[in-house]
């Protein structure tokens, strides 16, 4: 069972005002932002045309994480705090853990995609009660946080939404049954439960309870590690098993990037230290435009979503460079933060 410090939800319980949330709710888009980094690099690390079903799970998977950030974004402009993303002091490190303490003493470490990434990718997304396991319920849960905020939310009532900081975003980039404006008690529990659904289903299902059949994030990271889509099974003990149509991953068609890379790795001049410096300053951007998002512009979002695109990109061109000090492997993006955009 994933585990968090049991102080995030005991700050959320003690809240007695709006602003007592601002902190958990900032600590949730930096947890939210953490994953990001590890999901993109291993899915940057799929050879075009390979892997197909992996590269579509962990995509769909990041798309998911991007559209969790922008809820928790919506519900803290909401009850009027302010959005901090474009900071040093909001950005993950790799390696290192993850925000509020989540899965305990794990430290996490950006590195191409394989079944250990795939092991730590459902430590971290793992659910309250999985499907087809035992649960320990003494421990402190992700489900749990946001529940509790859902909770303070309710308790805290209608007043809570009177001072909004900024505009909320919406956008034609994620349906509009995920991505709405967040005004009032019943829309902010309604956008919170969509995360929590979707990163670890529902205590019956391991769908995510949207009605389009999609698993959540668990559970989709799961099917890799089973190499079969997860299907109901009446024989079954939780009524599912892995026995459904094959998701291959080969690991021959993975480019050969290292763990926890810098930028400093690289010689200076070289084509490799170019690359991986523009593949920072681009992340800066993305930053930069995702601030000015939640900020009061939203229309911003869609240069973020094209700079989404430009990553790609520039990962596909690091993963086809030699790594100078290296051969044997790749320039591998190190998603540091650079703190000019000059």
């Amino acid at each position: 069972m994933i585990e968090i410090q049991r102080s995030a939800v005991d700050g959320v319980r003690a809240a007695r005002k709006p602003s007592d949330l601002h902190e958990f709710l900032a600590a949730a888009m930096r947890l939210e932002h953490a994953t990001v980094p590890l999901y993109l690099t291993a899915y940057f690390s799929l050879k075009p045309g390979a892997n197909s079903a992996t590269a579509d799970l962990i995509r769909s998977v990041v798309i998911e994480e991007m559209l969790h950030l922008s809820i928790v974004a919506n519900v803290l402009n909401a009850v009027g705090g302010r959005v901090e993303i474009d900071n040093p002091a909001s950005v993950p490190y790799f390696p290192g853990p993850l925000p509020m303490g989540v899965a305990g003493d794990l430290e996490v470490h950006l590195g191409p995609m394989s079944m250990d990434q795939c092991a730590t990718f459902m430590q971290i997304e793992q659910p309250e009660d999985p499907i087809a396991r035992g649960a320990d319920a003494d421990l402190t849960t992700i489900g749990d946080f946001y529940d509790a905020i859902i909770d303070k939310i309710r308790d805290l009532g209608e007043p809570a939404f009177a001072t909004p900081s900024a505009p909320q975003v919406t956008s034609p980039w994620f349906p509009s049954t995920q991505l709405f404006a967040v005004t009032d008690v019943t829309s902010a529990v309604r956008a919170l439960t969509i995360i929590v659904r979707q990163g670890e289903g529902t205590t019956s299902s391991p769908e995510d309870g949207d009605g389009a059949g999609e698993l959540a994030h668990y559970y989709r990271f799961a099917e890799i590690r089973n190499g079969h889509r997860l299907i109901p099974d009446p024989t079954a003990p939780d009524g599912f098993s892995f026995t459904g149509d094959p998701v291959v991953f080969d690991e021959s068609q993975v480019y050969p990037m290292i763990m926890d890379p810098t930028t400093a790795r690289y010689p200076v001049a070289s084509a490799a230290r170019r690359l991986a410096e523009q593949f920072s300053l681009c992340y800066r951007r993305l930053l930069t435009s995702l601030q000015e998002t939640f900020s009061g512009h939203p229309a911003a979002l869609n240069a973020a979503m094209g700079l989404m695109y430009e990553l790609r990109l520039m990962a596909l061109a690091m993963a086809e460079t030699p790594d100078p000090t290296d051969p044997t492997h790749c320039v591998t993006p190190s998603w540091e933060y650079p703190t000019s955009l000059g």
